[in-house]
């Protein structure tokens, strides 16, 4: 990939704004496009010159057409659709690579098969690129349709690595095979005897040019100069050795001129001359290239954000890409992307709007169009360096520098990549990445905690109160309630670990309560667990107890055969509401026929109870009635002598709230509600609502001042059970607080 490619060597620019909407000059655009113009006919001479190697040699200018067809088609529609004024791009390294070992492969099984067609061989070749360039596009437009490009952001860092140091290892046998003639292998190394001396000399000073000067002048005319300035030297080289055009040509050191009667497009294909078998054969080789373009579109749009300090937009980019992909395939051209060095080279010369993309693509047309034979004067040494330079960048950083910066065990699966690529080609090395990315996902994911905190009934209450006698049982018993708060995704990977936990505390343990309201999902796997958890609950008389499940959740345990039986598995829509159920149970047992002269025992004596039975007014409310109305004037509160009441809170305004309340906190036998009222006067501020047939003694203001003088010592108490019961309740949302951070 040029763009990261080159970030890499040591190139880094200032942090640029996008202009204002005003009008902008067009000159500064006008000089910016000449020069990106040169270097983008540059780039698509090298990579025009890398896919065509080999047999495909002698139709290189054929491959060169194509990559400067999808320069003419890219500029513009970046220029229209890319979140960045001064987006270039067009045919790259990375995805060229890929090319040139496929159409390599391609060319082989045509030319050594048991039934050889040459005939085929130029054909299928062109429609490799040209079908593989669509099918990019319409991959890419849909990833970017989809809004799905921050899902590769997660591919992990050693994969992306891995990726990039086998395109950089494919880039470096191209330019060998350019230089050559002949596939990157040991026993072809002594074919370098037999090459011009002047091609691998230029080929040699070039890619070290490029390699050490991009690292110690921080210039964005740094590579242009390097790549005209080796072009001049070469055809100084080339006088002086006394080697005219044609004999340069023929020795194969110079592009042959341009004919752009040569250019092929959908139009006017020879299709029968196709072998749509080794297409298809190849589609894995096209998948890689597609998951490679997608990786270098993303990564060169975040480092044109932190070079630029320019908000990009991933799908735009995506989505611009793949339409441009989409009209080159149909248009006869090749694979392009945008590009991280092209673009910062646009913007640093003076580009300053759109225009300079639109200048640019006219640039690279009139080239073709008016003066083609400027094509022939390019030297294929110095492109072919230009290839081996992007692929030492490539290496040396992922292979090099990257070991000073990973962990060894993430620096090993770039190893590993790297060897798959080099060994089977990048089909094979992908597969491997994402395989890779999956176990790594599934690894890190495991080791995260699935448990956020566990819990008892000594640290954590319903919202239930309760009178002292009760809480001393629960306070005694609490530990027999064993809770664990959930989060995250369950999966295999975690289950089994909240399995163990859950399994260590078994033996003391009358109620096992799984909280699953911070759970974002769970697998098929996930169930299987929670059925040997249940199994195993009901073999030691536990009832497992799960709250707090989403609906998509409850769905998929529902699948799996996890349902409330309403003995060992019991199912509440919140933790409260689980919690509240595990209190009652363990009261029930131990207070089977509780009454309010017990439940007020060490508050008041009987005698105390008894009168203020026999002085106040007693109500009688029906289940669902309410006690209490919100907003209603208030100078009372209630003791509740048998029964349950919850106090609710209307959400939204009363003719929006649509029925809705929120349960804010339940009263049972011995408690007091409604004691703000009496001691404030305000209104009140939520409804209280009997659960069930409820009974309560109603405390007026009135009658509490006439008992402060009747009876002080009697009242004090009153007074003391009031304000003990706020200080728990203050105490229990506190404790409630702290589990929840």
């Amino acid at each position: 990939m040029v763009g990261i490619g080159l970030a890499h060597t040591g190139l880094t620019f200032g942090v640029m704004s996008q202009p204002a909407s005003a009008p902008q000059p067009l000159a500064p655009n006008l000089v910016a496009a000449a020069l990106c113009g040169v270097v983008t006919i540059a780039y698509a001479g090298s990579f025009g010159g890398l896919v065509f190697g080999g047999p495909l040699e002698p139709f290189v200018g054929r491959a060169v057409i194509a990559a400067l067809v999808s320069s003419v088609i890219v500029l513009p529609i970046l220029a229209w659709r890319s979140s960045f004024f001064f987006s270039l791009g067009g045919p790259d390294s990375n995805p060229a690579a890929i090319l040139a070992f496929t159409l390599a492969a391609v060319s082989s099984e045509i030319l050594q098969g048991a039934k050889a067609a040459p005939s085929q061989l130029v054909p299928t070749a062109l429609m490799s690129l040209f079908f593989s360039a669509t099918a990019c596009g319409l991959i890419l437009f849909a990833l970017g349709r989809l809004g799905w490009g921050r899902y590769v952001r997660y591919i992990p860092h050693p994969v992306v690595g891995g990726f990039l140091a086998g395109s950089g290892y494919l880039l470096v046998a191209g330019s060998w095979k350019m230089l050559s003639g002949q596939a990157l292998s040991p026993g072809n190394l002594g074919l370098l005897a037999d090459v011009h001396p002047l091609a691998w000399s230029t080929v040699v000073i070039v890619a070290a040019a490029l390699l050490v000067l991009t690292r110690m002048v921080r210039h964005f005319l740094t590579i242009p100069l390097i790549l005209v300035g080796a072009m001049v030297l070469f055809h100084g080289a080339r006088l002086a050795w006394g080697i005219d055009l044609a004999t340069a040509r023929q020795a194969g050191l110079l592009l042959a001129p341009l004919q752009v009667g040569d250019w092929t497009h959908v139009g006017n294909f020879p299709y029968g001359d196709v072998r749509w078998d080794l297409l298809m054969l190849h589609a894995k080789d096209f998948g890689a290239m597609t998951m490679v373009a997608v990786i270098t579109i993303l990564l060169n749009t975040t480092s044109l954000e932190l070079a630029t300090n320019v908000d990009g937009n991933a799908d735009q980019e995506l989505k611009a890409i793949g339409l441009a992909n989409i009209l080159v395939g149909l248009s006869g051209g090749m694979v392009a992307v945008n590009s991280f060095n092209r673009s910062m080279l646009n913007l640093k010369a003076g580009a300053n709007s759109r225009w300079s993309a639109r200048f640019c693509a006219l640039v690279v047309l009139g080239v073709v169009l008016l003066a083609p034979g400027l094509i022939g004067l390019m030297p294929k040494p110095v492109l072919t360096g230009l290839i081996l330079f992007l692929g030492l960048g490539l290496l040396m950083t992922w292979v090099l520098e990257s070991r000073l910066k990973m962990p060894l065990s993430d620096y090993l699966i770039v190893l590993a990549i790297l060897g798959i690529v080099a060994a089977l080609g990048m089909g094979p090395g992908v597969v491997l990445g994402l395989v890779t990315a999956c176990v790594s996902f599934v690894f890190t994911l495991s080791k995260s905690p699935t448990i956020r905190h566990s819990f008892s009934l000594l640290d954590r209450r319903s919202n239930v109160e309760r009178p002292a006698q009760q809480g001393e049982i629960l306070r005694a018993q609490g530990s027999a309630m064993r809770g664990f708060a959930l989060q995250g995704f369950l999966f295999f990977g975690t289950t089994s670990r909240l399995l163990d936990e859950v399994r260590a505390v078994l033996s003391e343990t009358r109620f096992v309560l799984l909280d699953f309201r911070l759970v974002h999902g769970v697998d098929g796997s996930s169930t299987v667990a929670l059925k040997k958890l249940r199994m195993l609950c009901a073999e030691a008389g536990i009832t497992l107890i799960l709250s707090g499940m989403s609906t998509s959740v409850e769905s998929v345990l529902r699948l799996g055969g996890v349902e409330a039986d309403g003995a060992k598995l019991r199912m509440f829509p919140d933790i409260d509401h689980a919690l509240e159920w595990c209190e009652d149970q363990m009261i029930a047992a131990a207070l089977p026929h509780a009454e309010l002269v017990a439940a007020l025992a060490g508050i008041l004596t009987a005698e105390e109870v008894a009168y203020l039975v026999a002085h106040f007014e007693r109500i009688d409310v029906a289940q669902d009635a309410p006690l209490i109305k919100q907003g209603e004037s208030s100078d009372s509160m209630f003791i509740i002598e048998q029964g349950r009441v919850s106090v609710y809170l209307r959400l939204g305004d009363g003719v929006n709230s649509g029925g809705r309340r929120l349960r804010l906190r339940t009263f049972t036998l011995g408690t007091v509600v409604g004691e703000m009222g009496l001691y404030t006067g305000a209104p009140r501020a939520a409804d209280v609502v009997a659960d069930e047939p409820t009974r309560a003694i109603k405390l007026g203001g009135a009658q509490v001042a006439a008992l402060e003088k009747r009876m002080p010592d009697l009242a004090n108490k009153l007074h003391r059970f009031v304000v003990r019961s706020l200080a728990q309740r203050l105490a229990g949302a506190n404790a409630q607080l702290n589990a929840l951070s």
